[in-house]
């Protein structure tokens, strides 16, 4: 696991993407002991797909509820109903001592070194500072409550395809319909 996370809102999508598409897609799905967490991992995407439609719904509320003048980090990618409403998301997410911000530029297409990246940082709090109380709090318990949420799932789908991988190098012995099912290469 990283020092730092990816916490803009396009990682956290493509993020929430990986997981929902896991149950089709994964690697994982070759290993003798994928039925043994399938149930988990199609749960996990179910609720990464429920998520993906409240991420989209948050980044709609942000657009709605804050201010849409132009910031000064503001970046045409191509979504022209809710450039603000990321700018917005990013910038709280950025507040997370643990958000790499030179990804969090990148995807916004900023390429900036790390010294410079510190400085967008101290201007896009700067910037929060304008917005009322009530705005800044909402914005802080929309984005970050969603931020930790995402992180917790995150975590349970690395834990289980982790755990998945292990056995899988290890070849340990499973307990199928036949009985005792001998892996090819087993170290006793």
């Amino acid at each position: 696991m990283a020092l730092y996370k990816k916490l803009d809102l396009w990682s956290v999508w493509d993020s929430l993407e990986e997981i929902v598409d896991c149950y089709c897609d994964a690697p994982e799905k070759n290993s003798q002991y994928w039925d043994f967490y399938s149930d988990q991992i199609n749960e996990m995407g179910i609720l990464a797909a429920d998520m993906l439609e409240e991420l989209q719904g948050l980044k709609d509320k942000i657009w709605y509820k804050l201010p849409a003048k132009k910031l000064e980090f503001y970046r045409d990618d191509g979504e022209k109903s809710t450039p603000a409403g990321i700018s917005w998301f990013n910038t709280a997410a950025c507040l997370l001592s643990d958000t790499d911000m030179v990804a969090l530029l990148e995807s916004e297409g900023k390429y900036l070194d790390y010294g410079e990246a510190a400085e967008e940082k101290k201007k896009r709090i700067k910037v929060m500072g304008r917005l009322t109380k009530d705005q800044q709090m909402w914005l802080y318990t929309e984005v970050i409550g969603f931020i930790t949420r995402y992180l917790e799932l995150r975590a349970a789908y690395e834990t289980i395809t982790a755990v998945i991988r292990e056995l899988e190098y290890h070849q340990s012995f499973v307990i199928g319909k036949d009985g005792v099912i001998v892996p090819d290469a087993a170290y006793l």
